[in-house]
């Protein structure tokens, strides 16, 4: 475990992986797709844990806890090994919530990046999401026929003004607030039209 002022040194150099260079609370490269209906986006609640472990690369540790916190989270999973984000969006699609939608109908509209934690705490170093926010609108017809797979004990759409961050589990929340779906930036740009 590197030492606090190895934690600070690493927190300001190149953001470059390696065998030696590697964020001591690790990192996740992850697809989201904010998938529309016109009306609202499309939110579910994790069931089967067992599944997002073996599927869709959730943590054994951490997909229990999602399921049983009974909050939504965003169609989305990690990368593999080399996959390209759209890949992984468009997988997304296909097997998180079958739907068979072409690469070029699903579009990268933001990149961020988020750390939970603190640098210089040895104990818990911070742990850095690299998230890829796609989009991929279904016309209201494409989204009635949307069927829930058993890994979902609820997948519907819903206004993103009824919903706020503490509403998801994984972090989704800050995705969706962060890219002004919900939250303060969402009333900040609707009052600007």
């Amino acid at each position: 475990m590197p030492g606090n002022s190895d934690m600070v040194e690493l927190s300001k150099s190149k953001a470059l992986f390696s065998a030696t260079n590697v964020p001591p609370g690790g990192t996740c490269l992850s697809s989201f797709v904010l998938v529309s209906n016109g009306r609202g986006i499309l939110v579910g609640k994790m069931a089967k844990p067992e599944v997002w472990v073996e599927r869709f690369l959730v943590g054994p540790k951490f997909a229990p806890v999602y399921a049983e916190s009974g909050k939504y989270l965003l169609p989305s999973r990690h990368l593999h090994w080399y996959e390209a984000p759209l890949d992984a969006a468009h997988s997304v699609m296909r097997d998180q919530i079958g739907v068979s939608l072409p690469k070029s109908r699903i579009s990268l509209v933001d990149v961020q990046s988020h750390v939970s934690g603190d640098v210089n705490d040895e104990k818990e170093p911070p742990h850095w999401d690299i998230c890829f926010l796609f989009r991929a609108e279904l016309s209201e017809r494409a989204g009635a026929k949307l069927r829930r797979p058993e890994w979902f004990s609820e997948l519907l759409f819903k206004p993103p003004g009824s919903l706020r961050r503490d509403d998801f589990t994984r972090g989704h929340g800050d995705v969706l607030e962060a890219a002004g779906m919900i939250g303060p930036k969402r009333k900040a740009r609707q009052s600007a039209r």
